[in-house]
């Protein structure tokens, strides 16, 4: 048992009387040879191996540690696994780890406190800033003065420019919309770029806290007391409203800023060398080295890649981020489908006829897809459409990766209409084409971790979360 064998390594190592740094080095080390026990068994067996990241990674706290938890966003990567495979390639000459997916910028984060620069593309723009914030070793007193600037200037302006929200009465008071603003114009005279961005983050936190939005599901859906519901619940929900009605503004701002400081303080006490993650693109299909994506990232230049992308059928992620979007004035109401459209993963799909010979699918696909159109032909566009991409961006981590580098692939596999869609199969068939390796395939069983994991009726619950490792 590869669990077994580790953990009764690690009491081991535990027991011994050695400087924290040295004890360091030395579970590295551990989790260096974990993994090659897991390599040189899947090598032998040719069988996906079962595996828990929690207990294996069983010191780590999955909940509120370091910057991880500054902002909500919705299907976040379990840290253990982006905590296990840096750790195991600690070694590295060259310490660069891509994460062209970096949603909510756990990779990002946990390559910054181990040593790495973390580089991160990202479709959607409020990733990209959570990001950079959740990785930035912030000065603390510069923020407790910006902090102090902005409760000052919010008592005393009394007007703000409008910010065109999706559905605004539906989601706010009218009064909080407009103490919102005000804020939000506060925020924005803020002179340095980099602490305005921490700022906007909390904002943005506070955005979904007072509005009326169930703060227990990712996408924006009102809040309200239903029949169906036992007197329990509704009075839980009934008490929640009259919160949200209740609420001062300038206070539970303070709040999440206060918290915010706070969990930098811990990251920067414990990592205060890491690096602010660097960003190289908006397309995952296309890496560039600077912001205005005119220099592509060079080939075989990335040791390692650790990533998760989006599920083809279980996350609605520009939906989730739409308030904030807004408010941030990142996408207004009328741009959030239009950059729904540039995203992977998507929902919807503009009406054009399924052309199947064309898509230079595997055969064996091409008929899953003929299965899923004579039931329902919506999401057989949507399912060939995620392949095609997927297959894209393969074709650009294997360019972008160094001889002997690493990917690490994190996916589910799901069904649409009933037809099993084994999207693990497909992107080990797309990195076999640029001549990867497969070394070796976990699986591992989802816990909650803020996945919707069934989008509509047509789709599936996805259960099961499966670990893919190549090699060039």
């Amino acid at each position: 048992c590869i669990m077994c064998y580790f953990n009764s390594n690690f009491m081991a190592l535990s027991s011994y009387a050695l400087d924290s740094t040295k004890k360091e080095d030395l579970l590295d080390q551990y989790l260096q040879e974990t993994l090659c026990q897991m390599m040189d068994e899947y090598h032998k067996n040719q069988t996906p191996i079962d595996i828990d990241f929690r207990k294996l990674i069983h010191w780590l706290r999955a909940g509120d540690q370091l910057t991880h938890q500054i902002h909500p966003y919705p299907a976040k990567l379990l840290p253990h696994i982006a905590y296990f495979f840096l750790k195991a390639h600690k070694n590295l000459t060259q310490k660069l780890v891509l994460d062209p997916f970096c949603g909510s910028g756990t990779v990002a984060l946990e390559a910054s406190i181990h040593g790495f620069l973390p580089l991160v593309a990202d479709a959607n723009p409020l990733a990209l800033l959570l990001t950079k914030v959740k990785t930035t070793p912030y000065c603390i007193e510069k923020l407790i003065r910006i902090k102090e600037k902005i409760s000052y200037k919010y008592i005393r302006y009394k007007v703000a420019p409008t910010i065109d929200i999706v559905n605004p009465d539906l989601w706010y008071l009218p009064e909080h919309k407009k103490q919102l603003e005000i804020l939000l114009r506060t925020i924005e005279e803020i002179v340095d770029q980099e602490e305005k961005a921490f700022f906007k983050i909390c904002f943005s936190s506070l955005t979904k806290k007072v509005s009326f939005a169930d703060p227990a599901i990712s996408v924006p859906v009102r809040l309200k007391t239903k029949e169906k519901f036992s007197p329990t619940i509704n009075a839980r929900i009934n008490k929640r409203l009259d919160w949200i009605k209740s609420a001062n503004i300038i206070q539970e701002f303070n709040i999440i800023v206060d918290a915010n400081i706070e969990r930098v303080i811990e990251t920067n006490n414990k990592y205060p060398n890491r690096s602010t993650a660097k960003q190289v693109g908006i397309d995952a299909r296309s890496l560039f080295t600077n912001l205005n994506d005119s220099i592509p990232m060079p080939d075989n230049s990335v040791p390692l890649v650790i990533t998760s992308p989006p599920y083809g059928s279980a996350q609605k992620y520009v939906r989730a981020s739409s308030l904030s979007l807004n408010w941030l004035e990142l996408a207004s109401p009328k741009e959030l489908r239009s950059l729904e459209e540039k995203s992977i993963g998507r929902e919807h799909l503009r009406k054009t006829p399924l052309h199947l010979e064309e898509s230079n699918l595997p055969e064996d696909y091409v008929q899953l897809l003929k299965k899923i159109a004579h039931k329902n032909e919506l999401r057989a566009r949507i399912t060939q459409k995620y392949l095609i991409e997927m297959s894209q961006v393969v074709d650009e981590i294997a360019r972008v990766t160094a001889p002997n580098g690493r990917v690490i692939f994190v996916l589910g596999n799901n069904q649409v209409c009933g037809e099993t869609l084994r999207n693990d199969r497909f992107i080990i068939e797309c990195f076999q084409k640029h001549h990867l390796k497969l070394k070796l395939i976990l699986i591992d069983d989802i816990k909650s971790r803020g996945l919707m994991t069934k989008r509509n009726r047509t789709a599936s619950v996805i259960s099961r979360e499966t670990v893919l490792v190549f090699e060039k």
